[in-house]
């Protein structure tokens, strides 16, 4: 049977809105499987399947090739694990999506945006969707 799911995935609505500016549906319900992936995995910032590197305090997944065709796409991602009585987050949060279109290191305005959407998310500032 499927692996169980072991993590919550969200979607913060500013990331998917960012990622339709250059997917297709059928790209975004590719690169969602992905994400599903990696949350059957035990940890998805070390991906026994995907590319998953760290990028600061966040990573990122490494897609391209397929249903993506040349587009060579970067998911930011961040583990939030904190528990509280109230609620058990243990997610898998997407922070972002970008069309890669240099070889080499992530943009740092890329890294700083990413950042700062990790940071307002963490205080909460953000509605998240179900991905």
């Amino acid at each position: 049977g499927m692996p169980v799911y072991q993590w919550n995935v969200w979607i913060l609505e500013l990331a998917y809105d960012e990622a339709m500016k250059f997917l297709d549906e059928s790209q975004y319900a590719y690169l969602s499987e992905q994400m599903r992936e990696l949350a059957r995995e035990e940890d998805p910032t070390h991906s026994q399947l995907l590319s998953v590197d760290a990028v600061d305090d966040f990573h990122e997944l490494r897609e391209k090739g397929g249903v993506l065709g040349k587009t060579n796409v970067r998911v930011y991602f961040s583990i939030d694990k904190r528990t509280t009585e109230a609620v058990d987050h243990h997610a898998i949060v997407v922070l972002g999506a970008v069309k890669k279109e240099s070889e080499g290191k992530t943009p740092e305005g890329v890294k700083l945006r990413i950042r700062r959407r990790l940071r307002k998310s963490l205080a909460g500032d953000y509605g998240s969707l179900p991905l």
